[in-house]
């Protein structure tokens, strides 16, 4: 019996122009853009923001995350943080980036916590959860969307901001084209939707790839802004894709973009594709872990006739992983670019 793959194409995002903190009212060393991402583990919380000013340049300091546990109501624990300057494509946005990894942390619980700059100029305090380990994990339930801009007039926002405050997802998953565009204006727009995207991404992970719209600059607004799993070990890496168990699903973000404009990076994704998928497609791993989904960018297939690389039989990123991904049994593909949601029936090779 053939296998076919599910594969979903995400309605564009687009979130209205919504201010809740009065940024230009606070210092210019103040915490802002607060937002967390999965370390190398579910069990492991990344805790990024920015500043517009700091003491110094290239750093490491200790005690700038405070963090305990939420039944406690105290931040009893402190977190060290790594800091760097960021110009690249970011003339005029906040060029100060702090990174700091908060680990073991326990499986089921809730967190409060607070990020402070250089100056000790605090952040509000924020709350996030630990998934609960799997079997324990079910049901598992994410947000996952594309293309979602600065303005536009969407009520995309209010919603994402309601949905990771309630409590039941677990990751914010955004599929690439961040803000149209990070770099626009000099990396204001970048800043504007970073603090927009604050009152959602500071409470649940908010787990990315990239898209078209990241590539100005050497896609140096994603590499620095955002941080995911196997990219923690410096934020210039040229390797944008990660995967990563968070209970019952395994899941795979790619860079469709190395097929476009970065193909001496083509031989490393597909290197790291393989070795993964085999490895979370094995008989023992599927008992533990028994559901596959990858997301990237650009999709495979669509029914939009705009010429993009969906629209053809010669699609290039249908023709680099299609197979792989049926070979491996990935069960579901959640992909953006198109402006537009679609849901196929399973589809391997056109049927």
């Amino acid at each position: 019996m053939m296998k076919t793959i599910l594969q979903i194409l995400t309605t564009v995002g687009v979130a209205v122009a919504l201010q809740i903190t009065c940024v230009a009212c606070l210092p210019e060393s103040a915490p802002e853009q607060v937002h967390l991402a999965y370390g190398e583990t579910p069990n492991e919380m990344v805790v990024m923001w920015s500043a517009r000013t700091r003491a110094t340049a290239n750093t490491t300091r200790s005690e700038c995350v405070r963090y305990g546990l939420a039944d406690s109501a105290m931040l009893q624990q402190s977190a060290s943080c790594e800091a760097w300057q960021f110009t690249e494509g970011n003339r005029d946005g906040a060029q100060f980036i702090y990174r700091s990894t908060l680990s073991g942390l326990e499986s089921g619980q809730g967190y409060f916590y607070q990020v402070s700059t250089d100056f000790n100029i605090t952040s509000e305090i924020f709350k996030f959860s630990v998934p609960k380990s799997h079997p324990q994990a079910y049901p598992l339930q994410v947000v996952m969307f594309g293309d979602m801009g600065k303005t536009d007039g969407s009520p995309t926002l209010p919603h994402l901001i309601s949905e990771a405050r309630s409590g039941d997802n677990v990751a914010l998953i955004h599929v690439g084209d961040f803000a149209y565009d990070l770099h626009t204006d000099g990396g204001l727009r970048g800043d504007k939707f970073m603090q927009r995207l604050q009152e959602a991404a500071a409470f649940v992970p908010y787990m990315t790839c990239p898209g078209n719209h990241e590539i100005p600059h050497n896609f140096s607004h994603y590499r620095n802004r955002f941080t995911m799993p196997t990219a923690q070990k410096t934020p210039r890496t040229d390797e944008l894709w990660w995967s990563m168990d968070i209970g019952p699903v395994h899941f795979v973000s790619y860079d469709t973009e190395v097929f476009f404009v970065r193909p001496h990076l083509v031989a490393a994704q597909l290197s790291f594709l393989r070795d993964d998928l085999s490895r979370a497609n094995s008989p023992e791993q599927r008992k533990k872990v028994p559901w596959i989904v990858a997301f990237g960018h650009r999709p495979m297939y669509c029914s939009n006739v705009d010429l993009d690389d969906c629209t053809t039989s010669k699609s290039v990123v249908r023709a680099r992983l299609e197979s792989l991904f049926y070979e491996q049994g990935v069960d579901i593909i959640v992909q953006g670019h198109e402006h537009s949601y679609e849901r196929l029936y399973p589809v391997f090779n056109e049927t």
